[in-house]
């Protein structure tokens, strides 16, 4: 996550952009149409680098995705043959499945990353508590977003720890495996402590002792949001019925 993401949307209220999020995958779940979906990845793509939210995981997104892409096109037969080599035919059915299912996976998780990494945790929270949500429940989604950086941190020094004890790394599957085998435990020693270690910061702050929390910096809902969230169901809402219109009478893609 990067400072310069989330200063592209400096006024839009997190609780609003976990609505929207939530609106476009559902979006991207009911959607049907190869089209469709293709302009999906697309523009997730296309956010995800004007954001310039980057990850390390994103290359295994892609790669994952791919993989999907590729085991439909090899392994569903159904449809019409669009083209035959060898063993290998290519089926018009194998391709549409293919751009469906890795669609949806890559936009759901393209998406999701767009949204942590374009919101403050404890600008999240703040909005929350405006909603009406229970602070005691408003903190949890804020402290997890929270705690992924720093346990990214800590998988590198546990990582960069083994290496020094001998431990060989290599991006093989027996070298993805050893090197699960000897970082997960210690990550986890590492979470129960940092767990443990905010517990006790907390009940020694004195959090949950009253009813109701006073904000600092509240982030209510504006206009704006209003607007933006009505839009775009009402947009979701056009667009899935050009789609199924589309894609009439209605077909099932597995």
């Amino acid at each position: 996550m990067t400072a310069d993401a989330r200063s592209h949307l400096p006024g839009l209220n997190p609780v609003t952009k976990l609505i929207v999020l939530v609106t476009i995958s559902v979006f991207v779940l009911l959607a049907s149409s190869p089209l469709t979906m293709l302009l999906i990845v697309a523009s997730v793509l296309a956010a995800k680098q004007w954001f310039g939210t980057k990850g390390r995981f994103t290359k295994g997104v892609i790669g994952f995705a791919s993989a999907i892409f590729i085991a439909q096109i090899l392994f569903n037969h159904s449809g019409e043959t669009m083209v035959s080599l060898w063993l290998i035919s290519v089926t018009e059915g194998g391709v549409n499945s293919g751009v469906a299912i890795a669609g949806k996976f890559l936009s759901l998780i393209m998406m999701s990353w767009i949204f942590v990494a374009t919101t403050r945790p404890s600008e999240f929270s703040s909005a929350l508590i405006c909603a009406k949500i229970p602070y005691r429940y408003a903190y949890l989604p804020a402290l997890a977003m929270r705690f992924v950086p720093i346990f990214e941190l800590e998988l590198g020094s546990v990582r960069e720890a083994q290496v020094v004890r001998g431990l060989k790394l290599d991006k093989s599957v027996r070298g993805l495996i050893r090197s699960a085998k000897y970082t997960v435990l210690p990550m986890f020693f590492l979470a129960m402590f940092k767990v443990n270690s905010l517990a006790a910061s907390m009940t020694g702050r004195g959090f949950g002792a009253s009813k109701e929390r006073t904000l600092l910096h509240p982030k209510r809902l504006t206009r704006w949001d209003l607007a933006l969230m009505l839009s775009t169901v009402g947009m979701v809402v056009v667009v899935l019925l050009i789609d199924r219109c589309q894609d009439w009478p209605p077909s099932i893609i597995y």
